[in-house]
């Protein structure tokens, strides 16, 4: 099989969400995506469940997506857990894509899913702390940062509240690529 076609897709609104768990917010986009597709959950045959937070933020470690999708009726199939930081979600796409290619499945779902909203914003800030190699964190952080250098930031688009060092890091991104 050589095509692989994305036939529903389903999103939750971005929001705060206190009031609901990840596994609503994973069921919601799901059901969704099964109902713009025209299929049922029996018809899937693999599951691809991303997220990079779940277990620091909710405390549900190594199975965050059998806790999920088991829940919500998905029973014998293999439901692979992703963790790759931003990647994560284009992961399970990709992984899902290949099933299908591969023929080990027709019909599989990628989904991801993060709730990383708290009460303890220290806590919010602090998931991204082991998302590079923390034997070497400064030497990361001044080597990524250093692709950014010689542009200043515009006036007004750099936050005094603590916030993901990430978003430094992305934007030093951007600044090497405007460089080249």
């Amino acid at each position: 099989m050589s095509d692989i076609y994305i036939a529903g897709v389903g999103m939750t609104k971005f929001g705060r969400h206190l009031d609901r768990s990840y596994k609503d917010l994973t069921q919601e986009a799901i059901e969704q995506a099964l109902t713009d597709a025209g299929a049922e959950l029996t018809q899937v045959k693999q599951a691809y469940f991303a997220s990079c937070v779940i277990g620091f933020m909710q405390d549900q470690h190594m199975i965050p997506g059998q806790v999920a999708l088991r829940s919500m009726g998905f029973q014998s199939i293999p439901i692979f857990n992703i963790e790759g930081a931003c990647a994560s979600s284009s992961t399970a796409l990709h992984l899902a894509a290949m099933a299908i290619k591969s023929g080990s499945c027709d019909i599989a779902i990628a989904v991801g899913t993060e709730k990383m909203i708290n009460e303890d914003k220290a806590k919010m800030f602090a998931t991204f702390d082991s998302a590079w190699d923390v034997t070497s964190v400064e030497h990361n952080k001044q080597a990524l940062l250093a692709m950014g250098a010689g542009f200043d930031c515009p006036e007004g688009t750099q936050s005094t509240k603590p916030y993901s060092m990430f978003m430094d890091v992305y934007a030093a991104f951007s600044r090497q690529h405007i460089k080249t």
